[in-house]
């Protein structure tokens, strides 16, 4: 099976479903990841918090980790990821090519506009495609008026391991909010593991999904 992760900025994509995908991994099947901008980035007062090549070298560390070689890094402006004709092409040529059995991406109701209108364009993107879920969004993000909806979960107990070491190559950011950041994480993963009575957990909201039997 082939397995399509798209995000916004390289950290997005394993705070959110690094578990699943290394479990993906680990079952065999093909994972390939698409990040929307170069991620890096300064503060309002112009401190420099991640560099490009900080982000880009941290984010193959982090795939690698997961077990993932299959990284795609596009070239939109980060902070200003639209949703529009360009956006939607990128993807359509990607998803055409990769043929991806199933798609993650980012929530449609997400508070950062990169976070929504990456979402936005994959579902224009994905359109002929069946199998679509959105993963949960990670504060600061995702703190919106619409409530995140977990109708789906994928156990990810055996490969919590490999979640944390994957966000902890993502020093620039481990260093922004500190190990908050990685408690957190865990600490979300063992509500939703609690959940579904397993140890650890990821969730996402539907999109469509064809229920083959």
């Amino acid at each position: 099976m082939k397995i399509l992760a798209i995000g916004a900025h390289l950290d997005d994509i394993e705070l959110a479903c690094g578990g699943t995908l290394a479990r993906a991994i680990e079952k065999g099947h093909q994972v390939k990841m698409v990040v929307m901008t170069k991620s890096g980035y300064k503060n309002f007062d112009g401190k420099i918090i991640r560099t490009e090549d900080e982000a880009k070298s941290e984010g193959i560390s982090a795939a690698k980790s997961l077990g993932i070689n299959d990284l795609e890094i596009l070239d939109f402006p980060i902070i200003n990821v639209p949703y529009n004709s360009a956006t939607v092409e990128s993807l359509d040529k990607i998803i055409t090519s990769f043929n991806p059995d199933l798609i993650f991406t980012h929530w449609n109701h997400d508070t950062h506009q990169d976070h929504r209108n990456t979402s936005l364009a994959t579902l224009s993107a994905a359109r002929y495609k069946n199998n679509i879920f959105m993963y949960e969004p990670f504060p600061p993000s995702g703190r919106s008026y619409a409530p995140f909806n977990p109708q789906m979960y994928v156990d990810i107990t055996q490969v919590m391991d490999k979640k944390i070491e994957a966000l902890k190559k993502h020093k620039s950011q481990h260093k922004k909010y500190g190990d908050n950041w990685i408690e957190a994480a865990n600490g979300r993963a063992r509500l939703r593991g609690f959940e579904i009575y397993s140890k650890y957990a990821e969730t996402f909201e539907v999109v469509r999904y064809n229920l083959d039997l």
